[in-house]
This record gives structure tokens, sequence and C-alpha cells, in this order.
């Protein structure tokens, strides 16, 4: 991902700001950056306490951190923020355009239509997606971010880039495409936002589209699809909200979901 946006910087500005924060001497943290050539101005270090306090007041887009707890935290405050697992051996990337896929449900939007597929069950959560195709779902934590993403791209496509745009957005859901895709589409659409590839499984693995994608950062609020994309090379983020959080008391596993 440096690669892309080291590239960025120096051909086309900064389009991208980033900030440091946490619990690293400023002086270790400077030297881990330096040798990337990356533009970042801004640091916050918090001499061992969360930095969670100061993310709204940088404006902060994503919150990224390998703590779950801090993780929460942002996300409370209402901050795009995931946990992210740097695989060991990492898949070649693009090294010009930044690739970034989302999970729809409790991700991208919230968890109303997963929390009756758990509950009610599947043939409730496709009449229920039906009869609500054309209202829009409510907004997931990670939202915001897809926003800023998309304001990045129409500052290519008023110059005419859309082909040439360096960053590409991805939608990989279980959802199916014929029962309950619609309406992912349409509250997209409703928000004005737009994703450049939807991919519907209607419930087969992701590894094959991510594994085909090849994205710099893959998000998602099941463990399961987290911990298969770093396994196959991809760096992934949990997302911690949502129904799917809940524990499965007597396995003490996550439970799975279709309709994500």
């Amino acid at each position: 991902m440096s690669a892309v946006l080291l590239r960025w910087s120096r051909t086309q500005g900064p389009y991208l700001e980033g900030s440091t924060q946490g619990r690293s001497s400023s002086s270790r943290a400077l030297c881990l950056l330096m040798p990337t050539e990356l533009f970042i101005e801004r640091f916050c270090m918090t001499g061992g306490n969360s930095p969670v306090g100061y993310l709204k007041a940088y404006h902060t887009n994503l919150y990224l951190s390998a703590d779950p707890v801090k993780v929460r935290e942002a996300l409370e405050e209402g901050i795009a923020a995931a946990t992210m697992f740097t695989p060991k051996k990492m898949t070649e990337v693009s090294e010009t355009q930044l690739r970034v896929a989302f999970d729809g449900d409790a991700v991208l939007f919230s968890d109303e239509s997963e929390r009756i597929f758990k509950a009610p069950g599947l043939a409730e959560f496709l009449e229920n997606e039906k009869k609500h195709e054309n209202k829009p779902l409510g907004h997931g934590p990670l939202k915001g971010f897809l926003e800023a993403l998309g304001k990045l791209q129409k500052r290519f496509y008023d110059k005419g880039q859309r082909l040439d745009c360096p960053i590409r957005t991805y939608l990989v859901t279980a959802r199916s495409a014929a029962s309950s895709g619609t309406r992912a589409l349409k509250t997209l659409r409703s928000w004005g936002l737009e994703i450049d590839e939807a991919l519907f499984l209607a419930g087969a693995p992701k590894g094959p589209m991510l594994e085909k994608i090849r994205p710099h950062i893959f998000f998602d609020d099941q463990m399961f699809h987290v911990e298969r994309a770093a396994e196959m090379g991809t760096v992934a983020c949990h997302v911690p909200y949502g129904i799917a959080q809940r524990v499965n008391k007597e396995g003490g596993k996550e439970m799975s979901s279709a309709p994500e």
C-alpha cells in the first residue's frame, strides 16, 4: 500500500494525510517512517495512554490498530475503525492502484438485516429484503470511509481520469444478487456513493474472489473471513460491530452469517 501512496505524493500531490498515533516514542516512530518516504506530517504521541480521544480532533476517516480494545473504543466514538491483521507472507498487489474491499452488512451497512437472518431465519430475511427493497439500510461503521474514498476518486474523475483512477473499491458480500443484492445497491445509490465492483457470492467462500482482486486491504465483521483472507496473504481487518460479535456460549465461536 505504501508504494501506491508514495507514487501519489510524487505525481499528484498530497491527496491523503496520514498520522501515527500510539505508544511508541517519537524517535522510534520517526525512524520507522523515514525509510518509507511517506508524507506523514502529524504525530500523536500519547505516552502509553489511549489515542482514541484525539481521533475526532484529527478528523480521522479510518483508524487501524492491532489492539481490538482501542478499535472498539473508536467505534463507540463514531470513528470508522478496524483491527488489522498483517499476514506473515503478503500477496503481491498493484503498485499503481489502491484496491479496497468491503463486506456489506455490519461494515458498510448496519446489521439490521443480519439480525433477522440470525433470529427468525433465512426465509424471513429474504421476505424482509424483498419487502424493504426500496428502503435504504442503515449506516454501517465504515460508510464514512467509503465516502472519503469516493471524494478522492471524484478528484480524478473531474480530471477525466475515471478509467485511470488509482483507487478502486469492491463490495464482497455473501448476499445473493437475485434475492437480496438489489437492496444493497439501492442503499449505496441513495447515499450518493459508488462502488466500482460488487460481487454477490450467495454464501460461497470469499477467498477465491479476494485472490482474484488482490486488495491492499479487506474489511469484514466476521473473524472467519478475516482469518482466511490473512492466511491467503491479504491485509485483513476485523470490524467488531453488530450481531456477529455475539459469542456462542456453548462452542465459544463466533456465529456465522449468510447475508453479510
